[in-house]
């Protein structure tokens, strides 16, 4: 299962994506999580699945909560 999260540097969301993939790996520990590898949109945290956006902060406003990254698997 490959996985990719953007997100936003400018905003320092990097600890909202460290406490996401660790999220991710205690429910996929086989998971392989990448981050940004292109430069990211300002105010972005999106995650992809496998290529398909599983999570938008662009369209929820907030960041995902355990309940949401458990409701992706």
């Amino acid at each position: 299962m490959k996985i990719h999260i953007e997100y936003c540097e400018k905003w320092n969301y990097h600890p909202d994506f460290a406490r996401v993939s660790k999220l991710i790996k205690l429910i996929q520990p086989h998971a392989k999580i990448e981050g940004n590898a292109t430069p990211p949109r300002s105010g972005a945290f999106e995650v992809c699945l496998n290529n398909e956006l599983v999570y938008s902060k662009f369209k929820t406003g907030e960041f995902p909560q355990e309940s949401d990254i458990k409701n992706w698997f």
